[in-house]
């Protein structure tokens, strides 16, 4: 028991060491599913009265289905920090019957707070009945946390990327075409040792248009000892 007590601390502290916070969301996925035995596995955010699919793992339309009507019918269970559980879909009342056999046999969802705040919820099902205990769902409910830290900091991420994104447009349109090109030029030469000939090749030009680009951006030409492009071409 102490065995896979510590097994689950490396579990979760190889999962916060995730950099990017849907990458987390995923791992944490990964671990309560193989804690499980789990089919399928979903993070689903909350906007408002509206829940969107954040992270998954293995799901299909049925788990998007039966997500929903949780979510319509069920909504004040989660809020009050409550598990919903379904341990037997087809013989349990709580929601529509089955139109085949196809989909989770049974699934737990365990509401994910930020403090005081509903921001997620976390889904993962089997397509056997009964697969969850109470030890189970008390174990999904301590890896809530991991996805509380991986939703909650998905807004600053996006906005991290965002702003990169928005620097390098803005870069690119107070850049002259004639810059970029140099300093591709540059690039090139640096990487490939000042090798004229395969610098050409590479960019698909003969070695004398290279010269000729060398003399209209200014660029004087760099001589390398043959010491250094034969190690170059090693």
């Amino acid at each position: 028991m102490k065995r896979r007590v510590d097994l689950i601390d490396q579990f979760a502290e190889l999962v916060v060491g995730a950099d990017d916070p849907r990458r987390l969301a995923e791992r944490t996925l990964e671990v309560v599913m193989s804690l499980t035995n789990g089919r399928a596995g979903a993070v689903f955010t909350r906007d408002d009265d509206r829940i969107t699919l954040f992270a998954s793992r293995g799901i299909d339309q049925h788990v998007l289905d039966a997500i929903q009507t949780v979510w319509d019918r069920h909504r004040e269970t989660f809020e009050k920090g409550e598990t919903f559980y379904i341990p037997e879909r087809d013989s349990d009342n709580r929601l529509p019957k089955r139109s085949s056999r196809l989909g989770p046999s049974s699934f737990a969802v365990v509401p994910v707070f930020n403090g005081e705040d509903l921001v997620a919820l976390l889904y993962v099902d089997s397509l056997d009945p009964h697969f969850c205990s109470a030890h189970d769902l008390e174990r999904m409910s301590k890896f809530s946390k991991i996805v509380a830290k991986a939703v909650t900091e998905q807004q600053p991420h996006r906005d991290r990327v965002q702003a990169r994104a928005e620097a390098w447009e803005a870069y690119l349109e107070r850049t002259p075409v004639e810059d970029m090109e140099r300093e591709k030029l540059l690039l090139l030469l640096n990487r490939n040792e000042w090798n004229i000939a395969r610098v050409a090749r590479l960019m698909g030009v003969t070695r004398r248009t290279i010269y000729l680009r060398l003399q209209r951006y200014n660029i004087p030409r760099e001589r390398v000892p043959k010491t250094r492009l034969r190690a170059a071409n090693a």
